[in-house]
């Protein structure tokens, strides 16, 4: 298995070409663009390198080699500080602060790989590889559900899908809502005021980590586990601290084999984050004229970020039966994108279902509806079971 290098730094241009670099010398690459995401990565990916920039806004890079000399999942990786910082008294603060080796921009690709060989092969000789914080656990397969808009059955798909899974497959499931003071899981299933996620965003980035955000995981009766977002309004203003949920998501990834995300309307601010670590998106639409027009707008978007052909999955969501929607053939023509699986109108049986806090594919598992979510499970596995 190929060395695994963690590069950081906020200059993009300079992180991608330092990443393609050491991409054809053979090295696998993780890549941050700044000091919190950095420290997130390193606890739960745990590189065998780490190449770190100085100058970055928020976090430079000697408060983030402190941390991750302060931390003992991190505190054996090599750190070579990578900067156009070439003072001498900056070079004694690097290495007084715990990095490996310090190599000053700009520099020559040879020179580069010659340091990162040369440090690589003293980890190895002295025995010192970090080992990685879930050493039994494999990264699982993350499915994000979004819409244009709230109201179209996001959190009730999601659920529904996730439970599916487990059904389906056996497998170890997460459906985690990250949708802070709009959660809507944590009524319909009966649990009341959820304090797992707020105790979690009560802490910095880099101080969450995977134990932690795995015990504030609840078992539900179906045993999928649950990281339930509050449904207090006053919670929203967590939209503001996307971070936080980057790392938790970042974490998630290695704690089941599946992590349906609840991703809410639109690209928020988290979304934003959390989108490039979905495998694929499933996008929630419903029959109407101007959420067609907005869906395939958001389409758009999500081509623009990597979710083509294969990483993005439109179901047609029916909630109420009335003569004011389109017909599937009127969007199909106008929509003009694929469109996996049509579900079928049952608000009765979604009502009752949240009334009695049992989820629909639990309540009436031979309905049509769940039927199709059974479906829309059996598609996903098969995708995934190349990766397992």
């Amino acid at each position: 298995m190929p060395e695994k290098i963690l590069v950081v730094d906020d200059d993009l241009d300079t992180l991608r070409l330092v990443g393609l670099m050491l991409q054809r010398q053979g090295y696998q690459i993780s890549a941050a663009d700044n000091g919190a995401q950095a420290l997130t990565l390193a606890q739960s990916e745990s590189p065998n390198l780490i190449l770190l920039d100085v100058m970055m806004p928020g976090m430079d890079g000697y408060e983030v080699a402190r941390r991750l000399r302060a931390n003992p999942a991190t505190e054996a990786i090599p750190i070579i500080m990578f900067t156009a910082k070439s003072q001498v008294d900056d070079k004694v603060l690097g290495f007084e602060v715990g990095v490996d080796d310090y190599l000053t921009k700009p520099t020559q690709p040879r020179e580069l790989f010659a340091h990162v060989k040369a440090v690589l092969a003293r980890g190895r000789k002295s025995g010192v590889v970090s080992a990685p914080v879930t050493p039994s656990r494999e990264r699982g397969y993350v499915v994000g559900v979004m819409s244009v808009k709230g109201g179209l059955g996001v959190s009730t798909l999601a659920l529904n899908l996730g439970i599916s899974l487990r059904n389906r497959t056996k497998k170890d499931v997460i459906i985690a809502e990250l949708r802070p003071g709009q959660g809507t899981m944590a009524l319909d299933l009966g649990y009341l005021n959820p304090e797992g996620m707020n105790r979690l965003l009560q802490r910095t980035p880099a101080e969450i980590n995977l134990q932690d955000v795995e015990s504030e995981l609840l078992t539900h009766k179906t045993d999928v586990r649950l990281l339930l977002a509050s449904y207090n309004p006053l919670d929203g203003r967590h939209l503001a601290h996307p971070e936080q949920f980057e790392a938790m998501a970042h974490h998630l990834v290695f704690l089941a084999n599946y992590i349906v995300l609840d991703l809410g309307p639109g690209i928020n601010p988290i979304n934003d984050r959390v989108l490039p670590l979905c495998d694929e998106v499933i996008v929630v639409l419903e029959p109407i004229p101007n959420t067609l027009t907005r869906t395939h707008m958001l389409m758009d978007t999500l081509a623009a970020r990597g979710f083509g052909e294969g990483r993005v999955n439109t179901v047609l969501y029916n909630r109420q039966r009335t003569e004011m929607q389109y017909s599937l053939a009127q969007v199909q023509k106008e929509y003009k994108h694929p469109i996996g699986i049509v579900f079928t109108a049952a608000p009765e049986l979604i009502y009752q279902a949240s009334r009695n806090n049992i989820p629909l594919v639990v309540q009436h598992p031979d309905n049509l509806t769940s039927q199709q979510f059974l479906k829309l499970a059996d598609s996903i596995s098969k995708r995934v079971r190349p990766r397992e």
